[in-house]
């Protein structure tokens, strides 16, 4: 298994949204509790980022028109949105949040 860091986990607190760039991609990290999650960051309804949206637990809501999403899977919870985001393999490694790859 190979690990890339992206991320010192001190810097992504409970309930916060962080948006990193790897290898050309925009992935949304979230953390709840002790969980990160990491999705695509654009919503797939409209072209924006969901960094600018809200995470309540793990309900991750588009700023713009209200779309819902679970950070877990990716999986669309209301409309409009009506296909669910991409996500990505997430380890904690010696304090770091890591991309899992391969």
């Amino acid at each position: 298994m190979n690990l890339e860091r992206l991320i010192p986990l001190d810097q992504l607190l409970n309930g916060q949204l962080k948006r990193v760039e790897h290898e050309g991609a925009r992935i949304l990290l979230c953390r709840v509790d002790d969980e990160v999650h990491a999705v695509d960051d654009m919503c797939t309804h409209e072209d924006i980022s969901l960094s600018l949206g809200v995470l309540c637990e793990h309900r991750l809501r588009c700023p713009l028109h209200g779309s819902e999403f679970d950070v877990r899977d990716g999986k669309v919870l209301n409309e409009p949105a009506d296909v669910d985001l991409a996500t990505y393999p997430i380890a904690i490694s010696e304090e770091w949040v890591c991309l899992v790859k391969g």
